[in-house]
Order: structure tokens, then sequence, then C-alpha cells
């Protein structure tokens, strides 16, 4: 008799991608579900960014996929959990009220401008003006999931949300969920008090110049896009067998942009690709096996250039099935040599390949 291979230990990925995003995701983890015949809240942590952070929460709290994926539609079947969340409306609206005029966080913005290394998205940051979006919706949403699960106080640990948000003071990233200190250059770390998470999941998808920084003990964050869209390195020195990434705002097969705008966003998407292939190869270098998922040209001509337009949400999820499960079936398939390094590493008696 062989011996038996024990589960692998597993992390998801969720990356920042607004409304569309979030939709995108949901018709992604419905994929993966099906395509790797894993329940996703079977999972160690799942790391996620601004859009990301919610389905990350919703998941630590316990709730399961169909269930999300059936209210998002507008379909609850009577058995679900209750989800008190209009998927519409609850953002505020495709485009962000009329900001402030002040730059924001002056002392990000001039912080930047000392250190040019920095990234530039950050400095920007500093310098857009404040939000007067509303996250209130999505706060009440995770405060009362988190309640009913009995995390009002307490952070869910299977799965655990790592949720990305970065210091509207400093531009440093922090994971709610994992972080116990936080340190600008040169200074003494100071602890990084409690978070709830229904906080922290609003800090997360706090978009600079659309909604306000959250203050959570004092200290201002805004979305933690800002420093990384998915933030795939957090796993790194994990020791994870099995990372599934799921990045809305990449696109490994993006095609062109038919207006200038639309050149633009795949410029920014190419971007944000590369950076997540390159924090991906860094993961598989020690040992780990990832599989990243991306928008298709399909999913792109659905999703359109305002990630925040609520009336697509049904087809781009549709569509995100179909594309995801495509990628994931190749990508898991043996032949691509999945699951070949963890099982020669877990059995006895031979050497990984």
């Amino acid at each position: 008799m062989s011996p038996r291979v024990p589960e692998p230990r597993r992390a998801i990925v969720l990356g920042g991608g607004g409304v569309l995003g979030f939709a995108w995701m949901l018709g992604a983890l419905s994929a993966l579900e099906s395509v790797a015949g894993f329940d996703v809240r079977d999972v160690e942590t799942v790391v996620g960014t601004s859009a990301g952070s919610v389905a990350a929460g919703l998941l630590g709290c316990g709730t399961p996929l169909d269930a999300i994926c059936r209210h998002h539609q507008g379909m609850p079947a009577p058995a679900d959990p209750p989800i008190a969340y209009d998927y519409a409306a609850a953002t505020g609206g495709a485009l962000p009220p009329r900001p402030g005029w002040r730059p924001g966080s002056p002392r990000l913005l001039l912080d930047g401008l000392r250190h040019p290394l920095r990234s530039p998205i950050v400095t920007l940051a500093g310098l857009l003006p404040t939000g007067r979006g509303t996250l209130q919706p999505v706060h009440d949403l995770m405060a009362s999931l988190a309640r009913d699960a009995g995390f009002g106080q307490n952070w869910p640990t299977e799965p655990r949300p790592w949720v990305v948000a970065a210091d509207y003071n400093t531009g440093r990233r922090v994971v709610f969920g994992r972080d116990k200190f936080a340190a600008s250059p040169g200074s003494v770390p100071r602890i990084i008090r409690k978070a709830t998470l229904a906080d922290a999941v609003t800090a997360s998808c706090s978009i600079p110049a659309w909604y306000p920084p959250t203050v959570i003990d004092g200290v201002p964050y805004i979305d933690g896009g800002a420093l990384s869209n998915a933030s795939v390195d957090v796993l790194r020195g994990t020791g994870l067998d099995e990372v599934y990434v799921l990045a809305p705002m990449a696109s490994v097969n993006a095609d062109r942009g038919r207006s200038a705008i639309g050149r633009v966003e795949r410029l920014m998407r190419r971007t944000i690709t590369r950076g997540i292939l390159a924090d991906a190869a860094a993961l598989r270098a020690e040992g780990m096996q990832v599989c990243v998922v991306t928008p298709e040209p399909a999913d792109l001509a659905v999703i359109g250039l305002n990630l925040m337009n609520p009336s697509r949400r049904t087809e781009v999820f549709e569509t995100a099935q179909d594309t995801a499960a495509a990628q994931l079936a190749g990508q898991l398939s043996s032949s691509a040599g999945w699951g070949r390094r963890r099982a020669t590493r877990d059995t006895p008696g031979q050497a990984p390949a």
C-alpha cells in the first residue's frame, strides 16, 4: 500500500479590484472549488487586499462560498445565512463624491519626496485629497457576520484572514491578523493594537480620494493596494505547499486597449502582473506550488474601465467562472506538474525532485 500523502497546507491570495474585482473573484473562487475539489474555507490563510479583504473576511467568518455567490447575484436560498448588504448601492455608485481639496496626508507626501525610490503610488496617495464616500455598509456587513460567527472581538482562525492596509502616516504595509509591530526607518517600533475584523477590512478598502482613511487606535490607514495589489510576498517563509493567487487587476493574457484610456489601463495591468509574477516566482523558489489566475480578454471586455460599476457584476461573475476554470484546469493538471513536488517531498524515503 502506498504511503498516504497528507493534505497540503494551502493559502489563497485575493487582490484588490473594486466592485467588479470582487465579482470576478467570486467567480474565480467558485471555479477553484469546482476544479481543485476543496472548500475554499479549508485553507490556512486567506490574504486579502481591498476588495479581496472583504472576501477574506467573509470566508474567515465561515460563510459558505455558494451562499456568498447566491446573495451577490440576488438569489439567496432560504437556508443561507443572512447577509445585510446591497451589492448594487452599498459602495456609493460607479463614481465617487467630490473629494476635499487639501492633500490627504502631507506627511506621507513629504516623506515620499524625500525618498524618491519609494513607490510613486504611495506618494500620490499622500497628495490626493481626502475622499468623502462612506464604507459604513462594508463595516456593518463585516461587524454583523463576525459577531454572529463569534468573532466580534476575536480574530478568525480557520481560515485566518490576513488583511492588508497601508499606514497613512508612514506608507508602511500592515497585515492585520499577522503583524504585531510596525515601524518606520529610524523609529521605535510601535505595537499594532488589536483591530476588529470589521475595522481592518474597512481600512483595507479605504481608497484614497474616494473614501476617508480608517482610523484604528489613532492611526489612519488606507487601501493596501497603494503598496501592492495582492501582497503575495507576505507568504514568504510560511512553508506552505500550495498558494492560489486570484488577482482581478492583473492580467497575464491582456489584450490591447481600444482607447487611449484603455491602453493606459492595460499598462497598469501589465505593471501589476509583473509584480505578482515576481512574487509568485519567489514563493516557488522556496518550494511552494503557486497557481496564478487573472482576468482573460473575455473578462476584460465585460469588466470595462470602471471597476466600481455595479451594473456589470453578474456578467463579470459568470464570465469569470468559465475563464478561471480553464486557467485552473491547465495549471493544476498532473501534466503541468501540480502536486508532484509535494507528493515526493512528503512521501517517506523519497527525495524531492
